[in-house]
C-alpha cells in the first residue's frame, strides 16, 4: 500500500500542475483575447480615421471642380471683354479714318476755293 499511496502522491502532484498550467492557459488566453479586443478598436478608429480622409478627399474634389468652372466662367469673361476691345477699337479706327476723310476733304475744298479766289479757312 505505501506503493500505490507515492504513485498517488507523484499523480496529486502531477494534477495539481497540470491544473496550475490550465490556470496560466486560461489567464494568457484572456490577455490575447484582451489584446485582440484592443486591436479591434485600434482597427476601427484606423477606419473612422479613413472615413474622415475620404470625406475630406470627397469635398476637395467638389471644390477643385467648383474652382475650375469659376476659372472657366473668368475665362469667358476675359474673352469677351477682349471681343469687346476689339469692337471698340475697330470702331476708333473707323471713327479716326472718318475724321481724315474729312479733314482731307475740308483742306481740298479750302484749296479750290482759295483758287478760285475765296480765302483760306
Amino acid at each position: 500500500m505505501n506503493c500505490s499511496k507515492g504513485a498517488w502522491g507523484i499523480g496529486d502532484e502531477s494534477l495539481i500542475l497540470v491544473n496550475e498550467s490550465l490556470i496560466l492557459a486560461d489567464e494568457s488566453l484572456i490577455l490575447v483575447n484582451e489584446s485582440l479586443i484592443l486591436v479591434n478598436e485600434s482597427l476601427n478608429s484606423v477606419n473612422e480615421s479613413l472615413i474622415l480622409v475620404n470625406e475630406f478627399l470627397i469635398l476637395a474634389d467638389e471644390s477643385l471642380i467648383l474652382v475650375n468652372e469659376s476659372l472657366n466662367s473668368v475665362n469667358k469673361s476675359l474673352i469677351l471683354a477682349d471681343e469687346s476691345l476689339n469692337s471698340v477699337n475697330k470702331s476708333l479706327i473707323l471713327a479716326d479714318e472718318s475724321l481724315n476723310s474729312r479733314t482731307y476733304a475740308h483742306s481740298t475744298n479750302s484749296r479750290r476755293s482759295w483758287r478760285l479766289g475765296g480765302s483760306i479757312n
